[in-house]
Order: C-alpha cells, then structure tokens, then sequence
C-alpha cells in the first residue's frame, strides 16, 4: 500500500475538456456559442466557492466567490444581448461587484460590522457611476465632487481604525509569589 495518496487535479481536467470543447468547435464538429456555457459554468464554480465559504467561514472564499460569481453573471448578460448591456459598465459595476463581495463577507460573519462601510462605500460609487452612465447625473460633475471630496474617505477610514483598536487591553498579571 502507497503511502501517498493520488490526487487528481479537477482543474486539469478541466482544462483538457474546455480545450477538447474549443478545439471540436473551431473544426467546426459541432458548434457551440462558448460564452453561453462558459460563463454559466463560472457562474456555479463561484456559487460552490461561496457556499463553501459559508460553510467553512472562510472570508476568503466568500469573497472571490462572490466576485466570481457576479463578473461571470455580468458577462453572461452582456453575451446573451437580450439586455443593453455595454462595456462601459464594467467599471461601475466592478465596483458593486466588490461591495456585494464585502457584504457576502459580512453575512458570512455578522460581528466583522466594519466590512460594511467599504460595501457600503463602494455600492454607492458604483450606483453614481451606473447614473453617469445612463445620463441621469453629469459625468463632469461627479467627478469634481470625487476631487473635492475624497479626503473625507480618508477622515472616516482614519477613524474607524483609530476607534476599531481601542479595544480594552486586558491589565498584565501581576507578580506570582514565589513557591
């Protein structure tokens, strides 16, 4: 009996049969709109992430999860042209994307409280930057607001790490007396 166990690299297979699916489709075997299926397969890899995460609390896995699942839900969108979905929203919608992520980390751990301010933050940017987009607030403007204003973020972050570490520090033990 082998004292080291075998592992199969799942990402190595999958590898071999994404690229046994591309190349069957540019020799025109069969034909498949790859973008119908890969972004939907990414789509389940970052739900089994993130509820793995859930399961293990484990921040990291959460997050990626999440990010992993809503770019995939993006891209599947944009690839399926039922919705006007331009590449121009990838950047407003990087940023809900990363304070949905940080919110997902929230509810995977309810006392981490701080993480919602920068999903808090960064929703917000990115539902001003949706508005830009679509002609709802002038590109122009909110951007001389994020210029006038952008201190203030570094104000609250300051604090909050200024009031997250006054944690009360327990006093040292004193003395023992010796035996």
């Amino acid at each position: 009996m082998s004292l080291f166990k075998s592992k199969i690299s799942w990402f190595g297979i999958l590898l071999v049969i994404v690229g046994l699916i591309m190349l069957l489709d540019h020799l025109r075997v069969f034909s498949i709109n790859f973008s119908l299926v890969f972004w939907p397969l990414m789509m389940l890899l970052g739900i089994v992430l993130t509820s793995k995460g859930f399961t293990s609390l484990n921040r990291g896995k959460i997050f990626w999860g999440s990010v992993l699942f809503l770019y995939s839900l993006f891209f599947f969108i944009r690839s399926i042209d039922y919705f006007d979905v331009h590449g121009r929203l990838i950047f407003p919608a990087s940023f809900i994307i990363f304070g949905i992520a940080f919110l997902m980390m929230y509810l995977g751990n309810m006392k981490d409280w701080p993480l919602i301010i920068p999903a808090a933050i960064l929703m917000g940017m990115g539902a001003i930057f949706f508005l830009t987009e679509y002609g709802y607030l002038y590109r122009w403007e909110v951007w001389e607001a994020i210029a006038d204003y952008w201190p203030v973020l570094l104000i609250v972050v300051g604090l909050i790490l200024i009031f997250r570490n006054k944690k009360s520090v327990p006093p040292p033990p004193e003395n023992p007396t010796p035996l």
